[in-house]
């Protein structure tokens, strides 16, 4: 459809562009992943266009457009898929430099989203995980005599507790990225959700004097697994246990978000929570509510930089307010 399209074709020889390398290049206008999931939509397009016998190649009619949209939500009603299917579609138009206005950006198409939106199901968020709980992680599962496994799961709650960490921040963690010193560890995030660019963050944990301290659990971790700093494999990583010596070794796969995320609601059911109203976002979404409620003179920029927030009401979805906080204003009206 690219290659062959007239817009080229009207193009003198000597200044048409190599098509090829220029479709190359604009596939690059989005994250590899991001591409990858919109390509697959539009091959879906493409393939209902033919199936329906109609052009698949742009520009789309409004109503073509609004017919498949349509189509797609009266089968799936699942309104992530639709943004899906429009985002790609759109970026699919875009390739060819087309005078005509992109359907994609007509009111009507604007509406269908906005009333797909109001019909959502409500979303049920998970519990931030209080420093009680963490604390409690840590007296049960990093006694003196903790198993290997027992310390994985204390140094991704604490860790991901105290820098805030995503799932995919975590599992993608190696060694190599990790710098301690006497006063404090440095992580570096690689690849985060809002790094649009890749240019990869910084995160600084501070050591504490407790044993409660994520970095000495680290630390503690790494020593028991026979990890070293210069290793480039996952921090997090699956186990394989040894009958003969009883003791666990890790593998050279990283953990998966479906075990990990079992293990964690293992954990808060033998602390006696419920865990169905825990997820892993809850040591994100704790840690940073923490903050906010210990640090009553905190920078909005220095909580922002640590959770590697763009916005603030990116960063105001993490935190859970403070009833007690809540009831000042109601408290304090002069009555």
């Amino acid at each position: 459809v690219f290659t062959n399209s007239t817009e080229w074709k009207e193009l003198p020889v000597g200044i048409r562009p190599v098509t090829s390398t220029l479709l190359h290049q604009l596939l690059q206008s989005k994250a590899q992943s991001t591409s990858q999931r919109y390509l697959k939509e539009i091959g879906k397009f493409i393939c209902w266009c033919k199936l329906v016998k109609v052009p698949s190649a742009p520009p789309f009619s409004v109503s073509l457009a609004v017919a498949y949209m349509s189509k797609v939500y009266n089968q799936s009603q699942s309104y992530s898929s639709l943004v899906l299917i429009h985002s790609a579609l759109k970026w699919y138009h875009s390739f060819l430099p087309l005078v005509h206005q992109n359907p994609f950006d007509s009111k009507i198409l604007s509406n269908f989203l906005e009333s797909a939106k109001r019909c959502k199901p409500t979303v049920n968020r998970k519990v931030p995980i209080s420093p009680d709980m963490i604390k409690a992680i840590v007296d049960k599962y990093a006694t003196s005599a903790a198993s290997l496994k027992d310390l994985r799961l204390t140094c991704l709650c604490t860790l991901g507790f105290a820098a805030f960490l995503r799932f995919d921040e975590l599992s993608n963690i190696v060694p190599l990225h990790l710098t301690i010193t006497s006063g404090y560890l440095k992580i570096f995030i690689p690849r985060a959700k809002n790094d649009v660019y890749r240019e990869g963050n910084f995160v600084y944990v501070s050591r504490l004097k407790d044993k409660y301290c994520p970095v000495a659990i680290l630390e503690r971790y790494m020593m028991n697994g026979g990890m070293d700093f210069s290793s480039n494999l996952p921090l997090f990583r699956v186990l394989r246990f040894y009958k003969s010596s009883n003791t666990y070794k890790l593998c050279r796969n990283k953990l998966s978000y479906s075990r990990c995320r079992e293990i964690f609601k293992d954990c808060i059911k033998d602390l006696g929570h419920d865990s169905s109203r825990f997820g892993l976002h809850s040591l994100r979404s704790g840690g940073a509510t923490a903050a906010v409620r210990h640090n009553r003179n905190l920078s909005e920029r220095s909580l922002k930089i640590h959770g590697r927030w763009r916005t603030s009401n990116a960063k105001d979805m993490y935190i859970l307010d403070d009833v007690a906080e809540r009831l000042k204003i109601s408290n304090n009206l002069g009555l």
